[in-house]
């Protein structure tokens, strides 16, 4: 688990925190969850198997847990979620989880797949659920509400269901409806709507929305800073963990930055990165420049901004068109 995906861990581990959350995020601000109700579930379950046979086992080189006896091995498929809670009030019982991630995943669909046929696998093995329902039939399955709370700068372009990742051949696909697929439910921290939490969620959720355009982070934190600065202890070091500002030790403990000093690191870090991309624009403009008037070719040029600047033939082609199409401006 990284550092973001631990410290929500921690910070979703309050139960009036994750009911909120789960209000707003899954439930649309409707107050469905009471912290009253909630319990905290065990997050790894594994799910049993068969038995993998000596010849096998000897394809595979492995012996690990091999019976000395039979010469055989059990075989699991074991699984943990970052947040799994019980929602255990009567007539009301369903499971609540969240996967928090720093990167988008391209196989997330599937991660949590798996995650949730391992729970329902285990439901039905410990036969945790044995009430009828109203109609006198049981229904042997507690239903497992899942997010996945999505922490990363760059927007999620990853794939959201099992289908969008299934290449189904053409002599097949208008018989698709009938292969059972899967959705994920992407929580962008970025983009989330504050007034529908009541906790400072709220106040977590308003500043993120400013995050990926730096000048507006900016400015916020500066306008609002005693505000931020009267949020519990717990918030600001998780918004301070969201905004980078922490330190790994050699001993594999996370720091994080005084309040204070983690808002002025986050606005120093991203006013290096402005200055960073404007020296490289500059220093493209400048190649394109030189070599236009000393006359070289384009296809020349365009070979040498992917070498020097590492583009893609494509993105080198568009600094090309766009820095010829301008006058050369000079300074005096």
């Amino acid at each position: 688990m990284g550092v973001k995906d631990q410290e929500f861990a921690e910070y979703a581990g309050d139960l009036i925190r994750y009911a909120d959350l789960m209000n707003g995020t899954v439930f649309h601000g409707r107050q469905v969850v009471q912290a009253e109700y909630l319990k905290k579930a065990l997050r790894k379950k594994r799910v049993y198997l068969g038995i993998q046979t000596e010849e096998k086992i000897q394809k595979n080189g492995s012996d690990q847990d091999v019976s000395k006896e039979t010469g055989q091995k059990a075989q699991y498929v074991e699984r943990e979620r970052d947040v799994l809670m019980l929602y255990d009030k009567p007539q009301a019982k369903f499971y609540l989880a969240s996967e928090a991630q720093a990167e988008a995943d391209y196989a997330m669909s599937v991660r949590c797949f798996t995650y949730d046929a391992v729970e329902y696998s285990d439901q039905l093995k410990n036969g945790e659920q044995r009430e009828k329902c109203e109609d006198g039939i049981i229904r042997p399955l507690i239903p497992v509400f899942h997010q996945v709370l999505y922490l990363g700068e760059k927007r999620w372009l990853s794939k959201h269901d099992l289908k969008e990742m299934m290449l189904i051949p053409e002599e097949v696909q208008e018989f698709a409806h009938l292969l059972p697929n899967y959705q994920i439910h992407v929580i962008d921290i970025h983009e989330q709507d504050p007034e529908l939490f009541r906790t400072e969620w709220k106040d977590i959720f308003r500043l993120m929305a400013h995050s990926r355009r730096k000048e507006e982070l900016k400015k916020y934190v500066e306008e609002n800073k005693e505000y931020i600065l009267a949020l519990s202890a717990d918030t600001r070091r998780f918004l301070a963990v969201l905004l980078e500002q922490y330190e790994i030790t050699e001993d594999g403990k996370v720091e994080v930055k005084d309040v204070c000093e983690a808002w002025d690191g986050a606005m120093m870090m991203y006013r290096d990165e402005g200055l960073q991309e404007g020296l490289r624009e500059g220093g493209i403009q400048a190649l394109i420049w030189d070599n236009v008037e000393e006359g070289r070719q384009k296809t020349v040029i365009i070979e040498k901004l992917q070498r020097r600047f590492s583009l893609p033939a494509e993105e080198a082609e568009k600094y090309y068109e766009r820095c010829t199409a301008e006058p050369v401006q000079q300074v005096w």
